[in-house]
């Protein structure tokens, strides 16, 4: 199942942050409670071999030319993440300010920074910001659906969150590799709305490992307040799993509503896929 889209009626519609600012002051209400690193085997691509940034030649973030190519027959890279890399002053200047379509850098910088030139994210904080960044970013569909499954199913529970992409992949704010090349598969999630037994007899069935996190996430579906708070359990490709309590935003009354609006017509009946770059 694809993102769902709101019908076009008088309903109010869920605007995204206007600032960084506004994003840092919901993600100093994340509480996290365990993370665990299964190890699984990742290559630097981000857990896919879908392609590798230390096999192919790094090109211009702007424009997508290679050194040779380049004024200087170098490239350049950017002095404050040292990782996205130019042909040429302009092409910096044009990346930087975004425009016809393309995020600026100034907005994804710090990202870039955070995964650095092997797309990976080393430090548990990073990891952190990471986590809460991809949840902020689908929160006006993921919440929604939380909502409503917590009340069409009549049970406390928790929303399962996984992905086919590595962390430091998903985190990103475009499909843009550390080495400027285009990600070459869609980035998306699967959410599930799930119960302690369901959790037992299906999640833990499928994958043991993940029966490490049973104890901290029992903790959190049974101290969570639903009415401001969403209980999280993530899992990613690259083996990354995490623990926690997320800040309801939008809050109960509007995730209500838009869960009805959005899922009430059985499109949230089972799992949903949300494409992280339509969003």
């Amino acid at each position: 199942m694809t993102t769902p889209s709101p019908k076009e009626d008088n309903q109010p519609t869920p605007t995204v942050p206007e600032s960084v600012a506004d994003v840092n002051g919901i993600k100093s209400q994340f509480r996290w409670n365990q993370v665990i690193e299964l190890g699984y085997e990742e290559s630097s691509d981000g857990g896919n071999n879908a392609t590798n940034v230390e096999n192919e030649e790094a090109v211009c973030f702007h424009c997508g030319k290679v050194a040779e190519q380049a004024e200087s027959s170098k490239l350049s890279k950017c002095a404050k993440c040292q990782v996205a890399s130019y042909c040429s002053r302009e092409c910096q200047v044009s990346s930087w300010k975004g425009g016809e379509g393309k995020v600026g850098h100034k907005f994804s910088c710090a990202a870039y920074k955070r995964v650095g030139d092997d797309m990976m994210i080393i430090f548990g904080e990073d990891k952190d910001t990471a986590r809460q960044d991809i949840l902020s970013r689908i929160r006006f569909y993921a919440y929604p659906y939380a909502v409503y499954k917590a009340s069409t199913t009549g049970g406390r529970g928790f929303l399962f969150v996984q992905s086919d992409s590595s962390l430091a992949v998903l985190s990103l704010p475009v499909p843009i590799l550390s080495n400027g090349r285009i990600y070459s598969k869609q980035r998306s999630v699967l959410l599930h709305w799930l119960t302690m037994k369901e959790y037992d007899s299906e999640v833990c069935m499928d994958d043991f490992e993940l029966a490490g996190a049973r104890k901290e996430l029992k903790t959190v579906v049974e101290e969570y307040d639903e009415k401001v708070e969403v209980p999280i359990l993530m899992r990613f490709r690259c083996g990354h799993v995490a623990v926690g309590i997320a800040p309801l935003v939008p809050d109960f009354n509007l995730c209500n509503m838009l869960g009805k609006e959005y899922y009430g017509s059985g499109q949230g009946s089972g799992a949903l896929q949300l494409n992280i770059d339509d969003m």
